[in-house]
């Protein structure tokens, strides 16, 4: 049963698919979230993209991880953004893993797939704005290797502001009255919605206005029935091997 279940996965992580798909957290359905271990598990699962969250450590350095705490995944306590990159080096993720700095990801990655960094604190636009111009300018990386996503359109407008051609990712939930503008007045080039909040009108608005349509967390195929139905082009999920093999035997 094992041997048989290792196939199946390997199954799901060979086949190709024409919609992006991208890792949340990295392949986090199959590996501890935010690690390298998981980054790794959703590249051999031929993701588009990885999706990664970012929060700025109390010694300066950008770190990657999702909860403003540690309790739920480390066996530390307190918020990630009053810890030194020392003690969050010391603590371990859900038992054996590391938090990786965002510098340590890009290497880890060195654009085999490409990178959705999402802003989790507060004032860190320079921070990663600088850090993706280091790699484009010294470690022959591109611009469009990166998509900056945020539900702090501030932040992403200040990016933009500096420099326009990095792209970046308005996160929407619910459903705003003016449907897409939000995202189109701060010239972003996706809109990424909630898969609770979506809906054929709200896609076409956002098509409409020449930006793309990301949706998360889908990990459930009805729901990426539907949303191939309504015409996204793009998927963040925990399990990027069955939802690219799901749409492989589904096109």
């Amino acid at each position: 049963m094992k041997k048989m279940m290792i196939g199946v996965i390997f199954l799901y992580c060979t086949i190709a698919h024409p919609v992006i798909i991208i890792g949340h957290r990295g392949a986090s359905g199959y590996a501890p979230e935010n690690t390298l271990t998981a980054f790794a598990r959703a590249i051999e699962c031929n993701v588009d993209m990885v999706e990664c969250d970012v929060w700025k450590c109390a010694s300066g350095e950008l770190v990657v991880f999702h909860d403003a705490k540690l309790e739920r995944l480390t066996d530390g306590y307190g918020s990630v953004s009053s810890k030194t990159l020392d003690e969050l080096k010391k603590l371990v993720v859900l038992g054996y893993e590391r938090i990786p700095t965002l510098t340590e990801l890009f290497d880890f990655v060195d654009r085999r797939v490409k990178l959705y960094v999402e802003l989790k604190g507060a004032d860190i636009a320079h921070d990663v704005l600088q850090l993706i111009e280091h790699y484009v300018e010294h470690k022959q990386w591109q611009y469009d290797d990166f998509l900056v996503a945020s539900f702090d359109h501030i932040q992403l407008r200040t990016i933009k502001n500096i420099n326009s051609a990095i792209p970046v990712a308005a996160l929407i939930y619910g459903i705003p009255m003016q449907l897409g503008a939000c995202a189109e007045d701060i010239n972003a080039q996706v809109v990424c919605l909630d898969v609770e909040f979506i809906n054929q009108r709200f896609v076409d608005d956002i098509h409409n206005r020449g930006m793309l349509v990301y949706v998360y967390t889908v990990n459930d195929r009805d729901d990426f029935t539907r949303l191939i139905d309504y015409g996204v082009d793009g998927v963040v999920t925990d399990y990027p091997g069955y939802i690219g093999v799901f749409f492989a035997n589904n096109n």
